[in-house]
Order: C-alpha cells, then sequence, then structure tokens
C-alpha cells in the first residue's frame, strides 16, 4: 500500500471507532462492530489492575503514554486472559481510549474466538493491503478497543517484520494513550523477539506451577532484563488470609 493510503486508512479507522458518524435522518443507525460482553472477576480485574500500575511508563506530549506487551514463555499461561484484564482495568481506570493488539499470531484461539468475533479479515489482511483496518468495540465499554489479527497464512514471520518495520504502534499513540499487545510466547516462536519490539514495557506471565524456571531465565535472555517490567504469576491462590498479608 502506498504510505498515503495508508495513513488515510488508520486515520478512518481510528475515527470510525471513536468519532462514529451519526445516521442521516430517516436512516436507522449503523452500529459500530462490538464484542461479546467482556465480564471479568472483579478480584481477577484488581490484579490486573496491580500489575499495569506497577510498571513506570513515561510521559509524551506531556500525557502518559502506555505501550504494554504481555508474553509468557510459552502458550497456556494466561496471558491473553491477563492482557484483556490489564486493557480493561486501563480503560476503566482511565476513562482513556484503550486498546488490545493481538499480536501473537500462532495462538490456537485467536481473539475471534476468544471475543465472540465473525471471523473476518484483521491485521494481517491490512498487512499484507487486502482489506481495511479494523477495530472492535469492546463490549460493554466504550473507551476500549480490539485489533484482531485474523488469518496470518502460511507466513507469521514476514508480517509481523512488516508490522514492525511499519509505524501503526505510532499512529494508535496519538489517538490511544493506552494500547496493550497480547505478544507471541518468547520460546519456540520464530517471531517472538521481533514482536517484542512493539512494546515499550514488557510484563511476562508465569503460571504457578507450570511455568519451569529454566523457560523463565530464557525468556530473560531474549528480551533482556532492562526491557521487562515484571513477572506475573498467574494461577497463585495464597493461603496466608487477606487481613493477615496486609500486616505483614
Amino acid at each position: 500500500m502506498a504510505e498515503a493510503i495508508i495513513d488515510r486508512d488508520v486515520e478512518e479507522a481510528i475515527a470510525a471507532a471513536l468519532k462514529p458518524k451519526p445516521a442521516p435522518a430517516g436512516f436507522a443507525a449503523i452500529g459500530r462492530e462490538r464484542t461479546t460482553p467482556i465480564n471479568m472477576p472483579p478480584r481477577f480485574l484488581d490484579r490486573c489492575r496491580q500489575a499495569y500500575l506497577a510498571v513506570p511508563f513515561g510521559e509524551q506530549g506531556g500525557r502518559q503514554s502506555r505501550v504494554l506487551g504481555i508474553t509468557s514463555a510459552v502458550h497456556g499461561e494466561g496471558k491473553t486472559s491477563i492482557a484483556t484484564g490489564i486493557a480493561v482495568a486501563m480503560a476503566a481506570d482511565t476513562g482513556e481510549p484503550t486498546l488490545l493488539v493481538e499480536g501473537d499470531l500462532a495462538s490456537n484461539v485467536g481473539f475471534d474466538e476468544v471475543f465472540g468475533l465473525n471471523r473476518g479479515p484483521g491485521l494481517c489482511a491490512w498487512l499484507e493491503g487486502s482489506n481495511r483496518l479494523r477495530l472492535v468495540q469492546a463490549a460493554p465499554l466504550e473507551n476500549a478497543f480490539v485489533l484482531p489479527a485474523g488469518d496470518p497464512g502460511p507466513d507469521p514471520t514476514r508480517l509481523i517484520y512488516r508490522l514492525t518495520n511499519s509505524d501503526l504502534i505510532d499512529k494508535f499513540k496519538s489517538s490511544f494513550p493506552n494500547i496493550v499487545i497480547d505478544l507471541p510466547p518468547m520460546l519456540n516462536i520464530a517471531y517472538s523477539s521481533l514482536a517484542s519490539r512493539l512494546a515499550e514495557r514488557i510484563l511476562v506471565i508465569a503460571r504457578y506451577g507450570h511455568t519451569l524456571t529454566d523457560d523463565l531465565e530464557k525468556v530473560m535472555f531474549l528480551l533482556g532484563r532492562e526491557r521487562v517490567a515484571g513477572v506475573v504469576l498467574n494461577g497463585y491462590e495464597p493461603k496466608t488470609p487477606s487481613w493477615l498479608r496486609r500486616i505483614l
């Protein structure tokens, strides 16, 4: 796609999501595409909130800008659920436009299935130049949006390379102060290190009783410890009562 067409397409997709045009008089309004309502337990959302609030972010243009990547060692450690929880918490807490990007093109369970969307073109088709950019409202929140990946085809590495060499995330930052990227797991995925460049700060998800210490060490080596903002332990239920943990 020519650069001018790319810029216009991104601007139109953002405008359609954030500022939908009212229907002309006498015509029914065409609703924005929405996910199925996202309902998460308050306790889980609170943990996601604690995770993102612990991450130091810089400021851009006098306001705080967050581009947070969520990764893990392997699939099945809960990173997509936590990425979704963090995006929902950010949107609810700040009231600012928040975008959740599907950057894990190798997942067996894509955003279309997770969010109850009709299978259709997504980020991958846009990178191929075959479809418009597709932003979906994350119901019931009015200020949260999802960018599904769609079908990556036989060569997802090539698409990730195109994405990392584009300025798409930078273009999003001017309209979405909060961007959460569901990155691929770092081990056994060829393009994981390349995809991790999309995020400014990264949280690593480890599942209690499942993630191996050696695998975590490998993830830290691949990312570089200075880029990792923290490790989130998923599935851990402390036996100490909450009232006692607060005073210990």
